[in-house]
């Protein structure tokens, strides 16, 4: 394991949730905090309603690098070389100012609604080895592949299916997305499978390693631009396509993402009003009874 210092910066993208964003920051400080040098704390430009973050940037104090993009990007797609050109585009991507302003070796990004129930930082830092990156790897629950059992998140590395092998097992083990794989992907390339990644839940990445080909100053495209299917996916199969690996590590034991729901889809929140102030109001409660903090602004 690394020397115990704080080695990790954080970064996280706030889209509304300002409880449940205390709460992710908050839990993850107590289990985690010896590890943690910055959390980068990116307030999105757009949000789904008037949200004050500031009881939570007072509270952290010094620990947060506060930024707020220019621009409003949600899950538009940018060409390559216009990102790598324009900053103010490029650091509305997620977790993209963190990616390029930290001074850490790792980068922990995560979501807003993750609770954590242990150091996961500590497990991530155990179990790295000499990976690029670890946490759980795929979405597996929507891949062709899994549903045949010729593919986990164990053995990504090992399945490589040829584009017309892939292509029918998305019809004969046809899921939501399935139909759209024709358009993203390259026949020529067809591995990583269009389904992996690794998910920017809460996931930690070596910089050092991967900082040189991703964009701005390599080939990769950003780690949080939405592009093939889901955000992250072309940044995974462009790192893996230029020699990464990932280390698949269920976080599980010590960590819940949409932790109220337990619908693994804390999206879903952000377009039903009574769900996303019931979860709020329950983080609230978390908030308060845990660490003693009210906010009623």
């Amino acid at each position: 394991m690394e020397e115990r210092s704080q080695i990790v910066d954080a970064a996280i993208n706030a889209y509304g949730k300002p409880y449940q964003t205390a709460v992710t920051l908050l839990t993850l400080l107590r289990h985690s905090g010896e590890w943690i040098n910055k959390i980068y704390f990116v307030e999105e430009k757009k949000q789904p309603e008037p949200s004050n973050f500031k009881f939570i940037l007072d509270y952290l104090g010094d620990k947060v690098v506060y930024y707020r993009p220019k621009v409003w990007l949600w899950t538009n797609k940018l060409r390559f070389n216009f990102l790598k050109n324009f900053k103010k585009y490029r650091y509305a991507i997620r977790y993209q100012y963190a990616w390029e302003k930290s001074d850490s070796k790792y980068l922990l990004v995560l979501h807003n609604d993750v609770y954590f129930k242990g150091d996961l930082v500590g497990a991530y830092l155990e179990n790295l080895g000499a990976a690029s990156g670890i946490g759980r790897v795929g979405q597996c629950w929507v891949c062709p592949a899994y549903s045949a059992n010729l593919c986990n998140p164990d053995k990504y590395t090992a399945y490589r299916p040829s584009y017309l092998e892939l292509m029918e097992l998305s019809v004969r083990y046809p899921q939501a997305r399935t139909r759209t794989y024709s358009d993203v992907v390259n026949p020529a390339i067809p591995w990583p499978l269009p389904e992996c990644r690794l998910n920017e839940y809460v996931a930690m990445i070596d910089l050092e390693k991967t900082r040189k080909d991703t964009i701005p100053l390599g080939k990769g495209s950003a780690f949080g631009s939405y592009e093939r299917l889901d955000v992250g996916v072309k940044w995974f199969f462009d790192m893996n396509n230029l020699g990464h690996s990932f280390q698949h590590f269920d976080y599980d034991p010590y960590a819940t993402h949409s932790w109220i729901s337990l619908k693994n889809a804390g999206h879903d929140a952000l377009f039903n009003e009574d769900v996303y102030q019931y979860e709020e109001s329950v983080a609230k409660e978390v908030l308060k009874r845990e660490f003693g903090i009210s906010n009623n602004g």
